[in-house]
């Protein structure tokens, strides 16, 4: 897959898909990678036009200061956006006990989904189906993965 180039354009567009559509939205596995190097770049241009003392070198400073801590609020919004769809994906999946596609998780997102199905299960396990069979809950049981 060819490297996609992060813009702030583009991750305003990557969120705004986020908050209007349901279902997780497929980024590239290269995203967290990208958006690092973006930053890093960001923050290297910053420091150069720092350097500057003209006019104009003020302005840009301004202005690339104001691009950078708007995209630090992409980059936590988009987060919580995701991160909350992982929530409710992992226990409706929990619920359902059937298996469901994660193919749009990046990978720290599926460790993140499979930890908390795992924690979901194993509670409704210890609590619920303990209930149903007339035993005290015990969160101690956890039943074994298939």
């Amino acid at each position: 897959m060819p490297e996609v180039i992060i813009t702030y354009e583009n991750l305003y567009e990557i969120l705004r898909r986020e908050k209007y559509r349901t279902e997780l939205q497929k980024i590239d596995e290269s995203f967290y990678q990208d958006v690092v190097k973006y930053l890093q770049e960001k923050t290297a241009i910053l420091a150069s036009q720092s350097k500057k003392e003209s006019i104009f070198a003020s302005t840009e400073v301004e202005k690339t200061q104001t691009q950078l801590k708007n995209v630090l609020k992409i980059l936590k919004e988009l987060y919580e956006k995701r991160e909350n769809k992982i929530i409710q994906f992992a226990l409706f999946c929990s619920r359902s006990k059937n298996a469901q596609d994660t193919s749009t998780m990046l990978p720290e997102e599926f460790v993140l989904y499979s930890q908390l199905k795992d924690i979901l299960d194993s509670s409704r396990g210890g609590i619920l189906h303990n209930l149903l069979q007339n035993k005290l809950p015990d969160v101690r049981t956890i039943e074994a993965k298939d």
